[in-house]
């Protein structure tokens, strides 16, 4: 439609300078003869213009009519492959839209801080689960599809160096060490009470907070890791648990409790600064 329109309007533009032309002529002086060749001339074009366009009119409607075909031929071939599939294209729309969904949420927490993203590695290895289940389905190996979902892989990689970045650092226990006094020190807790913190920390190392030994190398965190909750001053075990990021409900307390007895002797008495695993 629109490229007749063009034609159009290029017949409109020749009749006009046609007419243009025709008008710088002196009629009053010219001879019939010379008026008559002069007609004939332009009309001459004018005809010529107009096979052109019909020509062009004819090409046009053999190419529409060849797109068409080549359109019908792409659209069975996608509904060959939306059957090997078990899908229609509502379904592939979906699985595309999926992907892209996953695309976003790499990308969100890529541009996350290195803290943020190591608080959050659990998202970063949900993210990744998804992706494996996405290239389980038949569409994931179309081209478009595969390319997305190296895009989503590579935003998960750079996740996860990031979050890296985040990892707790370290301090080797010397002679005389005790967790009190690691725990004081200003270049790790600067507060002897958050002696817990490390006990916690690294509770497959240490059997009694009271018996450390040198050369032993304790993870020191900064932030709280995926599914762990801080022990603030004041808190108790259901507390915790009714806390919308923990299991929303005070009654759970004691499933906290089964997560964390390796360091919970009594669960009427936790500490600040314990670190608590919250079991999913």
């Amino acid at each position: 439609m629109k490229i007749r329109l063009v034609l159009s309007l290029i017949l409109l533009v020749s009749i006009f300078t046609f007419t243009n032309l025709f008008a710088q002529y002196d009629y009053e002086t010219m001879e019939q003869e010379q008026y008559n060749a002069l007609l004939t001339e332009w009309q001459g074009r004018v005809d010529a213009a107009n096979q052109g366009i019909a020509t062009e009119t004819a090409t046009i409607d053999s190419l529409s009519a060849g797109l068409g075909s080549l359109q019908s031929e792409v659209d069975a071939e996608w509904n060959e492959i939306y059957s090997l599939a078990g899908t229609d294209k509502a379904g592939y729309d979906s699985y595309v839209a999926g992907l892209q969904q996953l695309q976003n949420d790499a990308r969100a927490l890529v541009n996350l801080s290195p803290e943020d993203i190591y608080t959050r590695m659990n998202e970063v290895d949900d993210l990744q689960a998804k992706v494996d289940e996405a290239k389980k389905s038949p569409l994931a190996v179309v081209s478009d599809n595969e390319a997305l979902i190296a895009s989503i892989e590579s935003l998960i990689a750079q996740a996860k160096e990031k979050g890296a970045a985040a990892v707790p650092p370290s301090y080797t226990v010397v002679r005389g060490d005790y967790l009190w006094k690691i725990a004081a020190k200003e270049d790790i807790y600067g507060d002897a009470y958050a002696w817990m913190r490390i006990y916690t920390a690294n509770r497959d190392m240490i059997s009694d907070p009271n018996l450390i030994y040198p050369k032993q190398v304790f993870s020191i965190p900064r932030q709280v890791g995926p599914n762990e909750h801080l022990v603030a001053k004041g808190e108790y075990l259901a507390k915790i648990a009714g806390y919308s990021n923990v299991y929303g409900s005070a009654f759970q307390w004691n499933k906290l409790y089964e997560a964390n007895k390796s360091t919970i002797s009594d669960p009427n008495m936790i500490y600040p600064y314990q670190v608590l695993k919250i079991a999913r």
